[in-house]
């Protein structure tokens, strides 16, 4: 027996939306937790050779606020698996490398060689990955280039960004 469910909206106990249907079939999910973050200024790479905590302090969405902008952590509100992604320019590097940390410790590294003499423009790392995460469990992003360069934000002009990090629950 076959038997047909018409509804539009799944709300919560609490009253707030959980899930919309619209009558293409599109489903949408608006308190999913996600983030965009980029930066708002150039950040100097100081030191060759040594990982950097790179903190984003702008961002473009964050549902649930599961990313601060001032500690550089998203923080898994629930269990489960997660989408990360992460684009790093520097400028005036020959190697760049980036890493996702959870709770402290690497986990993801991701490198960029460009075989050059470290005048290339930009230089930079990028990866993305599909991570389980625990509640509560912290990621944060490291930067590391084998000379002492600039990590660029993107075009001020036009407010485009070039290096950014976003992530999302996927189930």
């Amino acid at each position: 027996m076959a038997s047909i469910l018409g509804i539009d909206t799944i709300q919560h106990q609490s009253g707030s939306t959980a899930m919309t249907i619209d009558n293409s079939g599109r489903v949408t999910t608006p308190a999913r937790p996600s983030f965009a973050a980029h930066l708002s200024a150039d950040v100097s790479y100081g030191s060759a050779d040594a990982y950097q905590k790179l903190t984003f302090n702008s961002t473009h969405h964050n549902v649930g606020g599961h990313y601060s902008t001032s500690t550089g952590k998203f923080t898994a509100p629930v269990t489960g698996i997660y989408y990360l992604s992460a684009v790093v320019y520097i400028y005036s590097v020959p190697v760049a490398e980036m890493k996702f940390y959870i709770n402290g410790s690497s986990l993801y590294r991701f490198a960029t060689n460009s075989k050059g003499d470290g005048s290339v423009n930009p230089n930079g790392s990028s990866g993305s990955v599909i991570a389980q995460l625990t509640a509560n469990d912290y990621v944060e992003l490291y930067v590391m280039a084998t000379a002492t360069g600039t990590i660029y934000k993107g075009d001020g002009s036009t407010q485009e960004v070039a290096t950014f990090w976003s992530g999302c629950l996927i189930g």
